[in-house]
C-alpha cells in the first residue's frame, strides 16, 4: 500500500492526525493515478498541451495537492471557475498560468491581472468593463456560444469584440474558445458546433495566442477538437479517471471513497431496515451499517439501488439511506466485523469488479459521474498518497 500523506494533506483547516485515523468515513486520492490519467489525456490531445481543469475543488480532489501533482508532471495551464479559486491557487504557489472559466463579476476584473489570471470574455458587457480598465495588463479568453447556450458571445458579434480588444494597448487575447454541448451524446451536434467555431476561428483567430474547444469526451472523440495551430486541449472529469463513455480508455479513478461497518445484526424474516419500511428482510440474514450516509456525499436515491463492497465482495445497499449510515444486507453466511473497511466508490490498488466506481453511483442516482465526486464534503478526510 502506498504511504499516506496525513498530517500535511488533510483537507480541513485544524484537522488532526487522529481525526483522519478515525474518520469512520475517508477519501483517499491517488496522486500516481492524477499522473497516470493526464498522460492518457496527453496522448489523445496530440500536439496539444493541457489545460488542467480544477474547478470545485479539483472535482472534490483537492484543488492544492491535485495543481501541485499536476504541475510537478508538466501541466502549465489550470482552469478554474472563480476568481477566489484562481487566487487559492497562487497563494498556494502555483505559479503556471489560469484561467478563470466563467465571466467575473466586473467590480472584482481588476484583481485579475494584479494575480495574472486569465479573463474570460463572455459578453459584451466584459469586454467593455475590461476596455475601462486599460490600465491593467490584462490577458482575456473570449468565448464563443456556438450552441452550448450557457454564457459566450454569438459568434456575429465576434469579430467586432476582438477587433475592439485587439486594438486596446493593454489587453492581450491569449485565447479564443467555446464547449461543446453533447460531446458525450449527440456527435452529429458536437461537430456542427466545431465547424461554426472553425468559421469563426477562419476569421479571427490569428488575433489568439491559443485556441480551445475541448473537455474530456470531446478529446477522446473528437481529434478535430486539437487540430488547429495553437490549440490548447481542456481536460476536466478525464484527469480524475472518468470519461462520460462506457469505456474508460486506461483511465483510473483517482478517488476512493470509504467508510467502516459501524455495527452488525442478524435479522429475522419480515424485518423492516431504515426510514418508510422500503426494504423488508425476506430470510433470515446479517445487515451490516455503514457509517456515511447522505451528509458524507452518499446519496439517499442509493438505498435500494446501489452495492458496496467489503472484503472484496458487493453487498446490496438496502433500505433508505439515511445523513450519516446505510444499511447493507451481507447475507446469513459471512466473515465481515465491525470496523472492516467499505468501498463506497473507487478502487484499491488492484481493481475488482466488485468495487463500484463513482460512475456506478450515478447511474443509480441518475446522474453524472462529476456530481459524485463534487458532492464529497469538505468535512471528509482526503488523505494523499504517491
Amino acid at each position: 500500500m502506498p504511504r499516506p500523506l496525513i498530517k500535511e494533506n488533510a483537507s480541513v483547516p485544524g484537522l488532526r492526525e487522529t481525526d483522519v485515523l478515525y474518520s469512520q468515513t475517508r477519501a483517499h486520492v491517488h496522486l500516481n493515478r492524477l499522473k497516470h490519467n493526464t498522460a492518457i489525456l496527453r496522448k489523445y490531445a496530440g500536439k496539444a498541451p493541457l489545460m488542467a481543469v480544477v474547478k470545485s475543488d479539483a472535482y472534490g480532489h483537492g484543488i492544492l495537492h491535485t495543481a501541485r501533482a499536476l504541475a510537478q508532471h508538466g501541466v502549465r495551464w489550470f482552469g478554474v471557475a472563480t476568481t477566489d479559486e484562481g487566487l487559492l491557487l497562487r497563494e498556494g504557489g502555483i505559479e503556471e498560468r489560469i484561467l478563470v472559466l466563467t465571466g467575473p463579476p466586473v467590480e472584482r476584473l481588476h484583481e485579475l491581472p494584479k494575480h495574472e489570471l486569465e479573463v474570460t470574455v463572455s459578453s459584451p458587457a466584459i469586454a467593455d468593463a475590461v476596455l475601462e480598465c486599460a490600465t491593467h495588463a490584462f490577458r482575456v479568453h473570449v468565448k464563443v456560444d456556438t450552441g452550448m447556450g450557457r454564457i459566450g458571445i454569438a459568434p456575429g458579434q465576434a469579430e467586432r469584440i476582438v477587433t475592439r480588444l485587439d486594438r486596446a494597448p493593454h489587453v492581450k487575447i491569449a485565447g479564443l474558445w467555446t464547449h461543446l454541448a453533447t460531446a458525450y451524446s449527440d456527435a452529429g451536434f458536437a461537430r456542427e458546433q466545431l465547424e461554426r467555431f472553425d468559421h469563426v476561428v477562419g476569421k479571427i483567430g490569428d488575433a489568439a495566442e491559443t485556441i480551445h474547444a475541448t473537455a474530456t469526451g470531446s478529446i477522446l472523440r473528437f481529434p478535430e477538437a486539437t487540430s488547429w495551430n495553437r490549440s490548447l486541449a481542456r481536460a476536466g472529469i478525464g484527469l480524475y479517471g472518468y470519461t462520460g463513455f462506457a469505456e474508460d480508455y486506461g483511465l483510473r479513478p483517482a478517488m476512493t471513497l470509504y467508510s467502516k461497518v459501524t455495527h452488525l445484526k442478524k435479522v429475522t424474516p419480515g424485518t423492516n431496515i431504515s426510514y418508510g419500511r422500503t426494504w423488508t428482510a425476506d430470510r433470515t440474514t446479517s445487515i451490516a451499517t455503514v457509517g456515511a450516509g447522505y451528509a458524507d456525499g452518499y446519496p439517499r436515491i442509493l438505498g435500494n439501488r446501489a452495492f458496496a463492497a467489503i472484503r472484496g465482495q458487493r453487498y446490496p445497499v438496502v433500505g433508505t439511506v439515511c445523513m450519516n449510515m446505510f444499511m447493507v444486507d451481507t447475507g446469513p453466511e459471512h466473515t465481515i466485523a465491525v470496523g472492516d473497511d467499505v468501498i463506497l466508490f473507487g478502487a484499491e490498488e488492484k481493481h475488482s469488479e466488485n468495487e463500484p466506481g463513482a460512475a456506478d453511483l450515478a447511474t443509480w442516482a441518475e446522474t453524472i459521474s462529476h456530481e459524485i465526486l463534487v458532492g464529497v464534503p469538505a468535512h471528509v478526510p482526503r488523505i494523499y498518497f504517491h
